[in-house]
């Protein structure tokens, strides 16, 4: 039986990754590109780390997801999001803990929460991160780091570009597509330069006068979206 077509409908493109979030993902044809290092910058708010939380916590069959804490703890991120009705409690939902640490709170690895003494320890969040894609090859990964900023802050310019560069790399590689959330008005020029190099993509989350709109590659006009009890949506 031949089934009609609407013509209508936007084409769905195969490289892609679902935010989670359906009517973005028709405007960005699909979802994010996968493979692919994306950068989301915006205000210190809780719309990019929504972002984050719903497009890691879409996973499906043959995909895993990793959060890389670095201003809250994974018990506070699974908090903040169940709070808008987003699951990181999934079976292959993955944290790196670079936060607790600083805290002068230690514990030990587990499965699901990869531990790493502070942000400032690139080569031990490589490793985490190298043991996390070993356990999981053959999977698409979804990666966010929340935030990419608290690394940044902790480390040297240099040793962030090599480590983006590098990592970023063997991400890609191993079929990610990584989200860096970054603050806005954080840092200076020549730091953001810099992650930008390192980045396919940049998103913008931008607050004027409260109302809330992300700019998208290759879309034309900021999208208007807002925050409600089912977390990030388009208005």
């Amino acid at each position: 039986m031949d089934l009609a077509v609407d013509e209508n409908m936007p084409i769905l493109k195969k490289n892609r990754l679902s935010t989670g979030i359906s009517d973005l993902d028709l405007i960005l044809e699909g979802g994010l590109i996968n493979p692919a290092n994306i950068m989301l910058i915006g205000p210190s708010g809780l719309e990019k780390n929504a972002l984050g939380y719903h497009f890691v916590s879409s996973i499906s069959y043959g995909e895993a997801g990793v959060i890389i804490c670095g201003q809250k703890s994974p018990s506070e991120i699974i908090d903040k999001a169940a709070s808008f009705g987003v699951d990181l409690k999934k079976k292959n939902i993955y944290f790196v803990d670079c936060y607790s640490s600083t805290l002068g709170k230690t514990y030990e690895s587990t499965d699901r929460i990869k531990v790493v003494p502070g942000p400032g320890a690139l080569n031990d969040l490589s490793l985490a991160l190298n043991e996390i894609m070993r356990e999981n090859t053959g999977k698409k990964l979804r990666v966010v780091y929340d935030t990419l900023s608290s690394f940044a802050l902790y480390s040297a310019q240099d040793s962030i570009r090599k480590f983006l560069s590098v990592v970023g790399g063997r991400l890609k590689t191993a079929g990610a597509t990584t989200l860096y959330l970054v603050d806005e008005g954080v840092h200076d020029r020549t730091l953001l330069g810099l992650l930008e190099q390192a980045m396919d993509r940049k998103l913008i989350i931008s607050d004027q006068s409260g109302k809330l709109s992300i700019t998208l590659p290759d879309v034309e006009i900021p999208i208007p979206i807002k925050m409600g009890p089912a977390g990030l949506s388009v208005v």
